[in-house]
């Protein structure tokens, strides 16, 4: 690990602890082990770091192999969302599993919790991949299993949506607010809640056969 990945990772730890403004670069660098001077060879300010960090989340997710493989385009002809939404979902699962397996990833996350309210390109970002694009998608989701007659025609897809996936949502904003570090068998049982929450709420408004 060189200096920069060191520097970025002290802050990212730091910062998801203590929150943004109460870390200085002094205190970076004393974990670190170089000098305060030293941080600006890599970065020009303590706001560089943070944005450093935030844009590490967003690659993630417009780059991720998994989240971006073609078993989970949102299509009326894609196979596996219309003769199995469950693993459609655990395909899901397992590839949002994969990013937070890394401590890194899961450190980002409680830090835009926390940051989000005095950042405005991070709050712009919560609002938008977060909340807003998960729903449309969750509600084209179930857009497609209603017209396909998958689940019931008497039910909305977007409250659907919002059910779905506000449950997943409580579930790391309650581990992101008991653990400074999340134990990865408190990540298993995030997944594994998550999951058995959408299967049943997918057996709730299926079609009986």
């Amino acid at each position: 690990m060189n200096t920069k990945e060191k520097i970025f990772d002290v802050s990212l730890d730091l910062f998801s602890k203590k929150g943004y403004d109460s870390v200085s670069l002094n205190e970076i660098a004393e974990r670190v082990g170089i000098k305060k001077s030293s941080i600006y060879s890599h970065y020009s300010s303590k706001e560089a770091i943070l944005m450093d960090i935030f844009d590490h989340l967003t690659n993630l997710f417009e780059y991720d192999e998994l989240l971006n493989s073609k078993e989970l385009l949102l299509r009326e002809d894609n196979e596996i969302l219309i003769e199995n939404p469950e693993l459609f979902y655990h395909m899901g699962s397992e590839a949002i599993k994969t990013m937070f397996s890394q401590e890194r990833n899961l450190k980002i996350w409680k830090l835009i919790f926390i940051q989000m309210h005095y950042n405005e390109k991070i709050r712009l970002f919560f609002q938008d991949e977060i909340l807003v694009k998960p729903l449309i998608f969750w509600k084209g989701f179930f857009t497609i299993l209603k017209d396909k007659g998958i689940i019931k025609k008497d039910y909305n897809p977007e409250l659907l949506a919002k059910e779905y996936y506000s449950f997943p949502i409580y579930l790391l904003l309650e581990i992101t607010a008991k653990y400074d570090d999340i134990p990865e068998s408190c990540l298993e049982d995030f997944f594994s809640q998550a999951e058995e929450h959408a299967k049943f709420l997918l057996d709730s408004v299926k079609v009986k056969e």
